[in-house]
């Protein structure tokens, strides 16, 4: 079984000899136009991305996590971080002395072949 269903005015549907009919106009809503264009999310730069989701808010070239002021365009890139100076490496001791042995620098330190510590002065090896 079938069940068309045609829904039209009754005009249509009986057949009227009335041609004269008026259809009244689709209302149109008609509204001043906006002096300034209206802005529904902060974006400071004006690139269509939202200020809070922008990695550049400001526009001026500079990532949000390195910019001084992400509202300012005029303030720019922040000064790097000093970096700590390397420490001296200190001065490993000199292996394989031999006591009484010659030394050429007073005060340098040597390590012994039998694990003693020993010091360069008057040109040997001196514990």
């Amino acid at each position: 079984m079938v069940l068309v269903l045609i829904v039209a005015g009754c005009n249509t549907l009986f057949g009227s000899d009335d041609n004269d009919a008026v259809v009244p106009p689709t209302p149109v809503a008609s509204s001043p136009a906006p002096s300034s264009p209206v802005k529904l999310v902060d974006d400071l730069d004006e690139d269509g991305i939202e200020d809070k989701v922008d990695n550049d808010a400001d526009g001026d070239g500079v990532k949000r996590s390195s910019d001084i002021d992400d509202h300012d365009p005029d303030k720019g890139k922040r000064k790097p971080k000093p970096k700590p100076e390397p420490e001296p490496e200190a001065e490993q001791p000199i292996s394989g002395v031999h006591p009484g042995a010659f030394c050429g620098d007073p005060g340098v330190v040597g390590i012994g072949t039998n694990g003693r510590t020993y010091t360069c002065s008057g040109g040997h090896w001196r514990r």
